[in-house]
C-alpha cells in the first residue's frame, strides 16, 4: 500500500468519525479517486494553518475549552483562538496582524516579543487572536 493510499484511508476514517450523516461526502463517479468532496459546514477541530518564511507558524483552536481560557487568564470569553508565532520578523507580523484585525471580526488578545532572535536576526513574536 502506497503512502498516498494510506493517507486517503486514514482521512476517510477520520471524516467518518467526525462528520454527521448529512455532512459526509458522497462520492460521484465523475471525480478522480484522489479527490474528496468537502463538507460545507465549518469544522470545529484545531487546525494547523501553515508555515512561511521566517519560521512563522499559525494555528487555530476552534471551540476553545473554558479551562484553556481560564489558564490564559482571559477576562473575555472567546469562541476561537488564533496563534501566530515566529522566531524573527516581529515588526512585519504585527503590521500584518493589525491589517487582519481591521479586515475581520477578530481582536488581538496579546502580543509578546520573545528574546529568541535566532542569532541576532531580529525579534520574534507571539500574537494571540480571539473571536
Amino acid at each position: 500500500m502506497s503512502s498516498n493510499e494510506l493517507v486517503e484511508q486514514i482521512m476517510a476514517q477520520v471524516i467518518a468519525r467526525v462528520a454527521t450523516p448529512e455532512q459526509q461526502a458522497i462520492p460521484t463517479e465523475n471525480h478522480p479517486i484522489r479527490e474528496t468532496a468537502m463538507a460545507e459546514k465549518s469544522c470545529s477541530l484545531t487546525e494547523f494553518v501553515g508555515t512561511a518564511i521566517g519560521d512563522t507558524l499559525g494555528l487555530v483552536i476552534a471551540n476553545v475549552d473554558t479551562a484553556l481560557l481560564d489558564a490564559m487568564k482571559l477576562e473575555k470569553r472567546y469562541r476561537s483562538i488564533g496563534i501566530l508565532g515566529a522566531r524573527t520578523g516581529a515588526g512585519p507580523h504585527i503590521m500584518a496582524a493589525d491589517e487582519a484585525v481591521k479586515a475581520t471580526n477578530t481582536e488581538v488578545v496579546s502580543i509578546e516579543l520573545p528574546r529568541d532572535t535566532k542569532g541576532g536576526a531580529g525579534h520574534g513574536s507571539l500574537i494571540i487572536f480571539g473571536r
